[in-house]
């Protein structure tokens, strides 16, 4: 993929970062940035490759744009760009197929949870590639191997139903911990104590099926334990136990 692409981004978010980050290390130096208010870079981005503006009409005649919105502005947005250069959005949930534009539109979609402060793994890391426009389908694709190596052709609703797995994955895991952190917390207990038991865990998946490795009282439905442990928890904290509790049961008859 050849570095004198003229690339656009627009969202300095979380997403948006890492992305600039990535297009910089890459060895890409006709980078703009759409923002309203000038250089809002954070210091760890060298900028002096990277150009600002404030005007769509700017990306005439570039070969394609990042949109890095939130999800409530990511259609707005992507129309509005689409009259001046191929977008992406970089979602998982925006549904742009029935979206009628001048120039093509499709879907960069990175499988990963982004933090600004915090560095991501691109090798190897799934980048999900959609667009109606053939050609610029395989152009996405290209750029998505350059990226991580890992491009991914996928549809809207397959997408639709992989972000929903990526939140019981990961969203709903980081809750999970977070409320034994908290409950580690309330009671004094240290929460260190209790992470070569989270690694191991994350460990185990990687090379085993995940419904074959859970332990614990749900799957041997060990009730006495369940009570006992259903004594020592707050009523939102019994909620949620009770809850997972039965579906783990559930799930392992």
């Amino acid at each position: 993929m050849s570095q004198k692409l003229k690339i656009g981004i627009v969202g300095m978010g979380n997403v948006g970062i890492h992305f600039l980050q990535r297009l910089i290390e890459l060895g890409h130096t006709r980078l703009t940035v759409y923002s309203r208010s000038g250089n809002n870079l954070p210091d760890s981005i060298a900028a002096k490759e990277v150009q600002f503006t404030n005007d769509f009409k700017e990306f005439i005649d570039f070969d394609i744009v990042f949109c890095a919105v939130n999800d409530n502005t990511m259609t707005e947005m992507i129309q509005l760009v689409s009259k001046y250069a191929p977008v992406v959005s970089v979602s998982g949930t925006v549904n742009l197929n029935h979206l009628k534009t001048k120039y093509p539109v499709g879907t960069f979609y990175p499988l990963q949870s982004f933090k600004a402060d915090q560095s991501i793994h691109w090798q190897g890391l799934p980048l999900f590639i959609e667009a109606k426009d053939t050609k610029f389908n395989d152009f996405l694709m290209k750029l998505a191997m350059e990226f991580s190596g890992n491009a991914i052709e996928l549809s809207e609703d397959k997408r639709q139903y992989l972000h929903v797995a990526a939140v019981f994955a990961n969203n709903f895991t980081n809750h999970i911990i977070d409320l034994a952190a908290h409950y580690c917390d309330e009671h004094q207990i240290e929460f260190d104590w209790l992470k070569p038991l989270i690694n191991q865990t994350m460990e185990k998946i990687q090379t085993n099926n995940p419904h074959d490795i859970l332990t614990g009282p749900a799957v041997r439905n060990d009730q006495s334990t369940i009570q006992k442990h259903l004594q020592l928890l707050k009523p939102d904290q019994k909620n949620i136990y009770q809850t997972l509790t039965k579906s783990i049961i559930k799930h392992h008859k």
